[in-house]
């Protein structure tokens, strides 16, 4: 298992479109979002925008990076690696396993550069304990999404895969606030902005960064865990690992 967790990191971590949407882009998000919102602002309040920016830009990175990792299941179905797999002493769940590791460890690049670029550019003053905090909490809460990425990608075939995680991404961070914040958001949108988990995903690391920490970001997020987990688990069932159709 350890070797396939290892080829895996590897394989997904070559990948330049990884580096870019999950790292780079998010990133480069920061510092525009940050200088764009914070010019129009009292000079008093940057760095308030500045933070909020940079955690939603964490977030955004974070969930592209757990789906971009997960829902490629649906490439390795579609040219036969999984079937192969088959053959292997590898069992089934520990497939699975790795895919889930693989997910939450390519994760933590796109946080730790975000974060990087927050403090050393845009100027984001947090304690050190309040930094570790943040990267530790929202590296934890990418679980979620991780399990999101999972079921998707098994329950799809590979070109809609391909489809699904621009859509999936763009939906999540539009709606979600990840982009602009829900404050501005029509009235009627609000509602639909509290039922995005990447609102309460982000809700998470802004109650870190705040120090008021909430239950109800993490049992939104918990919910929400359990619902793509049951969801991933159904779609195995449906379209076993080894399946190339159907």
């Amino acid at each position: 298992m350890t070797d396939l967790l290892l080829f895996q990191l590897r394989r997904v971590g070559r990948n330049r479109q990884y580096l870019f949407f999950t790292v780079l882009l998010p990133a480069l998000f920061t510092i525009f979002f940050t200088k764009v919102i914070g010019g129009q602002v009292p000079a008093g309040d940057y760095q308030d925008v500045a933070a909020a920016t940079m955690i939603s830009m964490m977030a955004y990175g974070a969930i592209g990076a757990a789906l971009g990792a997960t829902i490629r299941l649906a490439f390795d179905r579609s040219s036969g690696w999984l079937r192969q797999l088959r053959v292997t002493p590898v069992p089934t769940g520990a497939v699975l396993g790795v895919d889930v590791l693989v997910g939450a460890a390519l994760v933590l690049p796109s946080l730790v550069v975000v974060a990087l670029v927050g403090r050393f550019v845009n100027g984001v003053q947090f304690g050190s304990g309040t930094w570790l905090a943040l990267v530790a909490v929202l590296w934890a809460g990418s679980v979620v999404f991780v399990g999101f990425g999972l079921a998707v990608g098994l329950l799809l075939d590979a070109q809609a895969a391909g489809a699904a995680i621009g859509i999936l991404g763009t939906v999540l961070a539009a709606l979600g606030g990840l982009w602009f914040p829900v404050e501005t958001f029509p009235a009627g949108m609000v509602g639909l902005a509290h039922a995005m988990p990447s609102y309460w995903y982000a809700e998470l690391g802004r109650d870190v960064a705040a120090g008021t920490p909430s239950v109800l970001p993490v049992l939104m997020l918990i919910g929400y865990g359990v619902v793509f987990a049951i969801a991933a688990l159904l779609a195995a069932q449906r379209r076993p690992l080894h399946a190339v159709a159907g």
